[in-house]
């Protein structure tokens, strides 16, 4: 039996929880790359476990957090090599479509409309200040982005680490009665957490796949640049590689290529963009979290909208969680109804 909590133990209780509250108050600003380490550990937690059957602990934990770093930049340098070797096939791209923009702005302004051509001008203008201005906010938040990756990497070594302790010892302080429903949820934010992480990527390779053959039908030059960025965009939340298929669009248009741009939009954007993100992706999350496949939408839009890039990850959770304390809650609803036997009034069944 557990001990009755005398008031020292409330009292230190009521400390430690302000301590609690003035720390996540003060580190406020870094609680998203905490949310985010700690969601990735316990995906990651299995190969931890696997390495500390053949080094110790600590070793393991820091194995784990190098592997997810290397994975991590790995990505990003690539990514950034790909479009360095391309950079002038992508300028004689965008000069082309800025050729044409110019072109039909000429044509729109000298028209019957009759728009006037300083508005143009102001639009632009206009338009070339918001971009400057966001590049300047990227540059003045460089070294806090220093900061959140160092945070992020430190956080997810030290989560790897003491991660299953800190199951261990919470589990173990709870009463008996909540201990399955603890359980039960453990595991739905391990499966939930699992589709959204490692979901992602298999849709991103499946991008990948889709994207060659159709690249080489297609008939444009670059087809593994042009497959890898679709991949990559992929892991953006919510565009996706839609705003690569925009992007092919608009310059098949300058171009006058007709060809191209039914093929944009009769297989480009179905089979590599929406069979991917809208049909693939939601079913395999839902089949491994155990919820509905728009529940996990609803998560993705919700958490999004609501909680920025953090809720991408913790907005499915929460739909989640919702969904198995709803089936836990009917589950003791029902065993209190059978233990509590035939209600007044009702005939027993044969």
């Amino acid at each position: 039996m557990s001990p009755d909590l005398t008031r020292l133990d409330f009292l230190t209780i009521a400390l430690v929880a302000g301590i609690i509250v003035a720390a996540t108050l003060s580190f406020w600003p870094l609680l998203g790359v905490l949310i985010l380490s700690s969601s990735l550990a316990i995906v990651v937690l299995p190969l931890q476990r696997r390495l500390r059957e053949r080094m110790n602990e600590e070793l393991a934990a820091a194995v784990t957090t190098a592997l997810v770093f290397v994975a991590f930049f790995g990505t990003v340098l690539f990514a950034v090599s790909v479009i360095y070797n391309n950079a002038d096939y992508l300028s004689e791209i965008i000069s082309l479509i800025v050729g044409w923009i110019r072109d039909a702005e000429v044509n729109l302004i000298y028209s019957d409309l009759s728009i006037p051509p300083e508005r143009v001008a102001e639009w632009i203008n206009d338009q070339i200040d918001r971009f400057s201005e966001y590049i300047g906010y990227i540059i003045r938040s460089l070294p806090f982005l220093i900061v959140q990756f160092i945070v992020f990497f430190l956080s997810l070594f030290m989560f790897i680490l003491r991660g299953d302790a800190i199951r261990t010892e919470f589990i173990g302080h709870l009463p008996v009665r909540i201990v399955a429903a603890i359980e039960r949820m453990s595991v739905m934010v391990v499966d939930t957490l699992y589709a959204i992480y490692v979901v992602h990527i298999a849709t991103s390779v499946l991008t990948f796949i889709l994207a060659v053959p159709f690249f080489t039908i297609l008939g444009y030059e670059h087809v593994i640049f042009y497959s890898l960025m679709a991949a990559l965009f992929q892991l953006i939340p919510i565009i996706g590689p839609s705003f690569l298929m925009v992007f092919l669009a608009i310059f098949a248009l300058s171009m006058g290529d007709m060809r191209s741009l039914a093929l944009l939009a009769l297989i480009g954007y179905p089979v590599v963009c929406a069979f991917p993100d809208i049909y693939v992706r939601p079913m395999m999350m839902g089949k491994r979290a155990s919820i509905h496949p728009v529940l996990m939408w609803i998560g993705f839009f919700g958490g999004l909208a609501v909680m920025g890039i953090v809720g991408f990850v913790l907005g499915p959770l929460f739909v989640a969680l919702v969904v198995s304390g709803y089936h836990i809650i009917i589950d003791e609803l029902k065993g209190a109804r059978d233990e509590g036997g035939t209600a007044p009034g009702d005939t027993p069944m044969e």
